[in-house]
């Protein structure tokens, strides 16, 4: 390990938590393009899950009163929504926001 990174992680521990996420996701990304190989965090897993079950139950999320034909799944444990319509027979993912915006349109 060169001493530019030594140097660097020594002084993560006193990043906001929000910097240290996005600091290993950054490193899962260089790791998964060094071989081949990505593991996917845990939301990225919930996202998944939600997207597989709304594939199966299409019509089966809440209404999104101010937008007619868009549909909101929460993902569980995790603070972010997923918002959606169906068109033509197929899904169609639009945004996941993080639940705690004010307006996940503007």
């Amino acid at each position: 390990m060169n001493a530019d990174v030594k140097n660097t992680l020594a002084r993560v521990a006193n990043w906001p938590e929000e910097d240290q996420e996005e600091l290993a996701q950054i490193a899962l990304e260089i790791e998964a393009r060094r071989h081949g190989v990505y593991h996917a965090t845990p939301e990225e897993l919930a996202v998944r899950r939600v997207a597989e079950r709304i594939g199966q139950f299409p019509e089966g999320a809440q209404e999104v009163a101010e937008r007619p034909g868009v549909r909101r799944v929460p993902l569980l444990r995790y603070p972010y929504v997923v918002h959606y319509i169906v068109y033509n027979d197929e899904v169609l993912i639009l945004r996941i926001v993080h639940g705690a915006r004010r307006s996940p349109w503007e």
